[in-house]
């Protein structure tokens, strides 16, 4: 069945599960849109592969994950997968297995991470420990840790042992919990997901001072102020500047181009709400105006891409909403897809990775049963073109591709369920 077209609006989905455990299912009736009877009566074969280029086709998919051991010791694992073998090729599902490219287990290593990129290198940062598969914030026993551990995956700059996940010189100035790390300008900036320690929430790493150093709270992270209302963050990046809302907060903008360092409040964007989404949006360049981008996000508990239009005008910036658009339907074996990750592959094509496909209660194995267990992910690709000389409704083409499903067996002793804590091309 053809996908490519312009969908009509759907309902929106409410937002709010917390952040790494919701639930995103599959539609089992989706709706009704007229698009969907245009697709039905005209039954277009839809395109068996996704075209990439040259430059494209080198990249690879790399997919974070941490596996949790009895004793409550962990693993950092990084998997990945060349994007010619995953979207392109004609190879079944069956053939698309991960590889393991990166490990560091131990005792000594916290949960609850942050991952991002920096360069050519996966990072790995903060956390806690005890660190069970559900982190508590009661427990009188609890350690957080500063360390950042970091894998390279350029070739030409690994070291002799090329899996070796290791430890950075520079140590964060504060603990956080599943920090938002985010490559701005060549430095390095990692945000707490949620205030757990004494300020800095926000710091920065700067390669040539090779330390860290800290940065203005941001309002919603201020004791006692007037936007320190709790909740999960979501957020999008472009440019120099960093968008941030939390549930019951207003989006806040802050420039790391901007000599003052201050987060400034940004009044035109959202009706002075929170952003309406889950998590990190994808915000992608057009190439008709630098103004203006295009903003990829999903709905938490609902099977949707959501999409905007971004304006980026100085002190006014603000999102329209272009529409939701009804994402693949997951195999029949699988219940839901437990996270969701916008990746852009290049030019004007995307893909929605969803590393853990979970099949319905009491088909998989025990939630307590340690072993080597083999799990499944799918890649969702897409391709877009925008044309603002229309309007919202109808400024945007979008095709997804067909499903690849792959799959990765955890390591010997493993609990099953790893945790993603990232995904990214490089």
């Amino acid at each position: 069945m053809s996908l490519k077209s312009t969908l009509n609006l759907a309902n929106r989905a409410s937002d709010g599960e917390e952040e790494g455990r919701h639930r995103l299912r599959r539609c089992r009736e989706p709706p009704h849109h007229k698009a969907d009877k245009y697709r039905r009566s005209k039954k277009k074969k839809r395109s068996e592969k996704l075209k990439l280029n040259e430059e494209e086709a080198k990249k690879s998919l790399y997919i974070c994950h941490i596996e949790h051991h009895p004793g409550k010791w962990v693993a950092y694992v990084v998997r990945a997968i060349k994007l010619s073998d995953l979207l392109s090729s004609s190879s079944s599902d069956d053939d698309l297995k991960l590889r393991q490219v990166g490990y560091k287990a131990g005792d000594e290593l916290p949960g609850s991470v942050g991952c991002g990129v920096w360069g050519s290198r996966i990072v790995f940062a903060a956390g806690m420990k005890p660190c069970g598969r559900m982190p508590s914030f009661d427990r009188p026993d609890i350690v957080w840790h500063r360390n950042v551990y970091a894998f390279e995956t350029d070739p030409n700059k690994q070291p002799r042992d090329n899996s070796r996940i290791t430890k950075m010189d520079g140590t964060l100035v504060e603990a956080k919990f599943r920090p938002r790390m985010e490559e701005l300008g060549g430095k390095l900036y990692a945000l707490s997901y949620r205030l757990v320690a004494d300020p800095p929430a926000f710091e920065v790493f700067d390669p040539k001072l090779g330390s860290w150093a800290p940065l203005p709270e941001p309002p919603f992270f201020k004791r006692h102020g007037q936007y320190n209302r709790g909740g999960n963050l979501s957020y999008a990046v472009t440019g120099t500047k960093m968008f941030v809302s939390q549930e019951r907060c207003p989006v806040f903008c802050f420039d790391v181009s901007d000599p003052d360092r201050e987060w400034r409040l940004v009044s035109s964007m959202c009706q002075r709400g929170p952003f309406p989404f889950g998590n990190k949006a994808l915000v992608l360049d057009l190439p008709a105006d630098d103004k203006k981008k295009i903003m990829f996000a999903y709905t938490m508990g609902r099977w949707y891409l959501r999409v905007y239009l971004m304006s980026l005008e100085e002190n006014q910036e603000s999102i329209t909403p272009i529409g939701d658009f009804k994402l693949p339907r997951l195999p029949q074996e699988y219940e839901f897809a437990k996270r969701c990750y916008f990746v852009h592959i290049g030019g004007q094509k995307a893909c929605i990775i969803a590393p853990e496909l979970v099949m319905p209660y009491k088909q998989g194995p025990d939630i307590n049963e340690a072993g080597t267990h083999r799990t499944r992910g799918v890649a969702m690709p897409f391709q877009f073109e925008v044309d603002i000389t229309k309007d919202e409704k109808n400024c945007l083409t979008l095709q997804f591709m067909p499903t690849r499903i792959f799959k990765f067996c955890t390591n010997p002793s493993t609990f099953p369920d790893p945790e993603a804590y990232g995904c990214f091309v490089l």
